[in-house]
């Protein structure tokens, strides 16, 4: 058993040096992936630490002891950090999230210096008769700041697909696995302590189950962030949400927007392109024979809207009108969206409820009685 154990704390400690290695070796390093060689550190001193700790190694256990003991307080709000340093390219950004790491830091004078010094008080003796229950809350702790970023991540995907189309779900892949995975981890983790509390017995093999499961992650998505182009994902994303963030500013002339505009308007009026469901930025780039981040900076400047809600109007106005004709006789009203360009039910009715106010049947019925009251 202890052979096997040895063997999984080896694996994580090898593919904990490998993602370190990997991050080190970038030429140019963003904020993110400097996150990131702190969460690898980190995660790699506590794995170090259970291998001292099985091998009796009491200095190599003494030097790791701040990475077991602080790593619940500080990995949660780091995560938080590094999702935020994807999507928000901003210098003040750490400055701003310090103060999410003011848990830690009270923990860490307040608790773990004084316990490797072996002081001899009243506050950590009830702490240390107690713990597991401090663990309890680290973990509660550390879902709450992971189900944030999780939440930051998907509302930030949604903002960037609207506006890019070449990135699909699997641009997102390695960091979505990455959340959920030590999401499920912590929970892992809160189950096995909760059960040691209400069940009260007192095991340290739980805190190896806790460690297999975080290793079998790190390996888990290590996968899917090594193989990738760019390593753990930023850099793509930074460099187009910054030539976004410029495009606003200043980057299309004053005498490319008039003809542009027309570009445009004569696609939608005579092509009527937007009926193409499957109608992105880089087709609808390529037609007006333009970069995608040209365009993408024409919906920014000349439109005010952006890529998703531009189209998606047209093609609301297209189906208003077929809604007012001979058409809805013989066709579903589904059937109408779906030939208008929208590529589902669901995103036609959500979108054409968002743009009119009204459902497509409740639509129907407004205009059936404005003929009627027309009629009279």
């Amino acid at each position: 058993m202890k052979l096997a154990v040895d063997f999984i704390l080896i694996t994580g400690i090898v593919l904990n040096s490998l993602a370190i290695i990997n991050l080190f070796r970038l030429k140019k390093r963003t904020l993110p992936q400097s996150i990131l060689i702190i969460f690898w550190l980190f995660i790699l001193g506590l794995i170090i630490f259970f291998y001292a700790a099985l091998h009796k190694l009491k200095l190599l256990a003494f030097i790791t002891y701040y990475f077991e003991r602080g790593i619940r307080f500080v990995i949660p709000p780091l995560i938080f950090l590094y999702v935020n340093s994807i999507f928000r390219n901003s210098s003040t950004l750490i400055k701003r999230y310090l103060p999410h790491f003011i848990p830690f830091v009270i923990f860490l004078f307040f608790y773990m210096i004084p316990q490797s010094l072996g002081l001899n008080l009243d506050y950590l003796n009830y702490i240390n008769k107690n713990f597991l229950h401090i663990v309890i809350v680290q973990n509660l702790y550390g879902i709450l700041y992971f189900i944030l970023s999780l939440k930051l991540f998907y509302s930030f995907k949604k903002a960037l697909k609207l506006n890019y189309s070449s990135m699909s779900d699997t641009n997102f892949l390695w960091l979505q696995k990455f959340l959920v995975s030590f999401l499920c981890v912590l929970f892992i983790d809160l189950i096995l302590t909760i059960s040691e509390v209400s069940l009260g017995y007192n095991a340290t093999w739980d805190s190896y189950v806790t460690v297999f499961f975080m290793i079998v992650a790190i390996g888990y998505i290590g996968y899917y962030g090594l193989t990738q182009s760019i390593v753990f994902l930023p850099n793509f994303l930074l460099e187009d949400l910054n030539n976004y963030n410029s495009s606003k500013q200043f980057y299309l002339k004053e005498t490319q927007k008039s003809e542009l505009k027309d570009r445009f308007n004569t696609l939608m009026s005579e092509e009527k392109i937007y009926l193409l469901s499957n109608l992105n930025l880089k087709i609808l780039a390529d037609k007006m024979k333009i970069s995608e981040r040209q365009l993408s900076a024409f919906f920014s400047e000349v439109l005010n809207s952006n890529f998703h809600d531009a189209i998606n109007f047209y093609r609301v106005e297209e189906t208003k009108m077929k809604l007012k004709t001979n058409t809805v006789n013989s066709h579903s009203i589904t059937g109408i969206g779906l030939s208008s360009g929208f590529s589902s039910k669901s995103s036609f009715y959500r979108v054409f409820k968002k743009t009119t106010g009204l459902s497509p049947s409740a639509f129907i019925k407004q205009s059936h009685n404005s003929q009627q009251d027309h009629i009279e």
